[in-house]
């Protein structure tokens, strides 16, 4: 007598999934790695996921990690209750690393250059049209700041 068993059961997704971090590795091992020129660096986002999946793939989990780390100090900012309470700085979305010349309490935005408030508002991405004020305040609402009262 032969024993059958029945059609094998397909795996979830979560009995498929990869510790996070991985998929960097594996592509690196599918993909032959090519040497990186300084015109690749300027090249856009799927320009880079063709030559280099896994520098694609890291840049993608830089930005992730940074979204979060924002997140988080957006809502810690969030709950500050006088001008010289110390702010949370927000990274540079496209570096990952702290953005230069964040002032360290909100305060200090109303003494920031203009042009320190035009880099801030780069680095984090944001809308950077308008006159002075309107672009102090976005930043205020980017750092997870009220608005200022009328």
């Amino acid at each position: 007598m032969s024993s059958q068993s029945g059609p094998e059961k397909p795996l979830t997704p979560a009995q498929t999934a990869k510790p996070y971090g991985t998929a960097a590795k594996e592509a690196a091992k599918r993909a032959p790695a090519k040497p990186t020129t300084a015109a690749s660096l300027s090249d856009s986002p799927a320009v880079i996921a063709k030559e280099d999946p896994v520098k694609a793939i890291e840049k993608l989990e830089t930005r992730t990690a940074t979204v979060n780390a924002n997140n988080i100090a957006r809502v810690a900012n969030s709950q500050l209750t006088t001008n010289d309470d110390k702010l949370l700085p927000l990274m540079s979305l496209k570096t990952g690393k702290p953005i230069e010349k964040f002032p360290s309490t909100s305060a200090g935005i109303a003494k920031l250059q203009l042009t320190t408030v035009d880099a801030i508002l780069k680095a984090l991405e944001a809308e950077r049209s308008g006159n002075e004020e309107a672009k102090r305040e976005r930043l205020r609402l980017h750092i997870g700041l009220t608005p200022n009262p009328a």
